[in-house]
């Protein structure tokens, strides 16, 4: 499906809009559609999903690819 996004940009939208179409077109079982939808970097890569397909996932749904940290850990430290 990820794959398929990839060479059908014009279909990206549905990521946020209409999921459940997508998950209906290729298959999807529905405890991966829950992951899909919300799950972390760690959760959708244990789906089997390629690391560069998971943060294009993740990047597609509005999701952050990396949890957030706060700049003053690193200057904190020095």
């Amino acid at each position: 499906m990820i794959e398929h996004l990839v060479r059908h940009p014009d279909e990206r939208a549905l990521v946020k809009s209409d999921p459940d179409a997508l998950f209906d077109r290729f298959g999807i079982a529905p405890d991966a559609r829950e992951v899909l939808r919300s799950g972390s970097r760690d959760e959708l890569s244990h789906l089997g999903i390629h690391g560069n397909y998971v943060i294009k996932w993740l990047i597609w749904s509005g999701r952050p690819t990396l949890p957030f940290f706060a700049m003053s850990h690193f200057f904190d430290r020095r």
